[in-house]
């Protein structure tokens, strides 16, 4: 009996000491093992460096982010330009805004009682300066923030939104009431505006730039929807919308979001002196031993491979995603359910990796915006609708955009005088088209990553 006891204490320590001496060589060779996933990474042709993401230099003259009307919307101890403070929106001119994904159009008799004028051109009248402002500012030719990448500073952008609201509530403002040119000047304004920010290396930039894009189609979708728009217009557009490429946007925010990590994890395990928004802990210096080192770099090891396979589920070079490779945050915490020594890699891991899914429907649906630009020129001309895509091109579209989540053709049918378009979504399920709504009432919204990204239709 006592042999027995002692076997099992036997075998119990030495399965901790195999374990234990496992994981000291684990965290020992954390460095290493870091170092060589990084090299294989570059080599794939990934960008591991703060050099090979960020913008390059720009001149002052010809940069965006230094005009001033834009300095002004970059927060500087908690204040915004005055310029932006008479772009504001009034807090209950919320209802007034429609959704053109789920269908439902803008009530401007709303916006004008909101906003507490007689009519909408007495609302936007002294706008006008700053709007001429901003517009001058997006016609420059290159973006670059006043900001250190390298220390993980970013800017703080205010009022972009606000802005490009009140644009759209202008354009449509004159697209219904018979102006469409007056209207897609201030749209091409609101997309030069997204265009500057594609470039930036920030998470929150990116999230900036999808907001403004989804905002400004609300116009594209009535003038389509309502056949307001003229041939000239249309062509534009589609010109416009071909050019957006939310897919390198996303990779390149998760790329960014990784480095993030990989700069403030590794002047902690190097012992050198915090990042500048480090600040709170600039009198504390880590000192790290090897295996205190080791142990840092293993845990990030583990976050930029979670992080790496949101970057590796988009590809801007043959436009599709790959939702196959993206790892759901609830299976990533799964396995590492047992692993207390990766506590650093399992409190890292990000809150918005949903975004990968949004913002590969909000690149599906601009695609199909361009279809769909196309076909109402087609209608105008023919006085019909196609009866199958391929009637597009080339007159009306040089080449058909792709679903993006398959690489096959959009799936489009045409009965009288409307039509189905769609692509496959996120979950890679053709549903017919049919989209999956989340939440109930007000709170009730489309879920990016299930159901088909179809092209809405308004409920008339």
């Amino acid at each position: 009996m006592k042999s027995g006891i002692v076997f099992v204490i036997l075998l119990i320590a030495g399965i901790v000491l195999v374990v234990g001496l496992w994981l000291l060589g684990y965290h020992l060779t954390g460095k290493w093992a870091f170092n060589h996933w990084r090299a294989e990474r570059i080599a794939s042709g990934d960008r591991l460096d703060w050099n090979a993401l960020v913008p390059p230099k720009v001149a002052d003259d010809q940069n965006f982010a230094l005009d001033p009307m834009i300095r002004g919307s970059i927060v500087e101890n908690g204040q915004v330009d005055a310029r932006f403070k008479t772009l504001e929106i009034p807090q209950n001119v919320g209802k007034a805004f429609g959704n053109w994904q789920e269908g439902r159009r803008d009530d401007l008799e709303a916006a004008r009682s909101a906003y507490g004028k007689v009519d909408l051109q007495a609302v936007f009248k002294p706008m006008e300066p700053s709007f001429l402002a901003l517009d001058q500012a997006s016609k420059k030719p290159g973006c670059r923030f006043p900001t250190a990448y390298e220390e993980l500073e970013m800017p703080a952008l205010l009022g972009f939104r606000a802005v490009v609201r009140n644009l759209r509530l202008r354009a449509l403002m004159n697209l219904r009431s018979g102006h469409p040119d007056l209207a897609l000047e201030d749209l091409q304004t609101c997309f030069r505006l997204a265009d500057q920010l594609k470039a930036e290396p920030s998470f929150i930039t990116a999230i900036l730039r999808i907001a403004i894009l989804n905002i400004s189609m609300q116009v594209v979708w009535e003038g389509v929807e309502d056949h307001l728009w003229g041939g000239p217009q249309l062509t534009k557009l589609q010109a416009e919308m071909a050019k957006i490429d939310l897919l390198a946007s996303s990779k390149l925010a998760w790329q960014s979001e990784r480095q993030n990590m990989i700069s403030s994890f590794t002047v902690t395990a190097e012992n050198r002196p915090p990042l500048r928004f480090m600040a709170p802990d600039v009198d504390r210096h880590y000192k790290l031993g090897a295996l205190g080192r080791g142990w840092f770099y293993r845990n990030l090891l583990v976050f930029c491979e979670y992080v790496s396979s949101m970057v590796d589920a988009q590809d801007p070079f043959t436009h599709r995603v790959f939702p196959g490779k993206y790892i759901e945050p609830e299976a990533w915490m799964k396995r590492l359910r047992f692993r207390i020594d990766l506590v650093m890699a399992r409190i890292a891991i990000p809150a918005l990796s949903g975004q990968v899914a949004r913002f590969a429907k909000a690149q599906a649906l601009i695609d199909e915006a361009t279809v769909v630009c196309a076909m109402e020129r087609f209608r105008m001309e023919k006085g019909r609708l196609p009866d199958h895509l391929a009637e597009l091109t080339p007159g009306f579209l040089t080449d058909l955009p792709h679903d993006l989540v398959t690489g096959g053709p959009l799936h489009f049918s045409r009965k009288g005088d409307t039509f189905t378009l769609y692509q496959v979504g996120w979950d890679g399920k053709d549903d017919g088209g049919a989209l999956a709504w989340t939440g109930e009432g007000e709170k009730r919204t489309i879920d990016p990553a299930k159901g088909d990204w179809a092209w809405p239709h308004a409920d008339h």
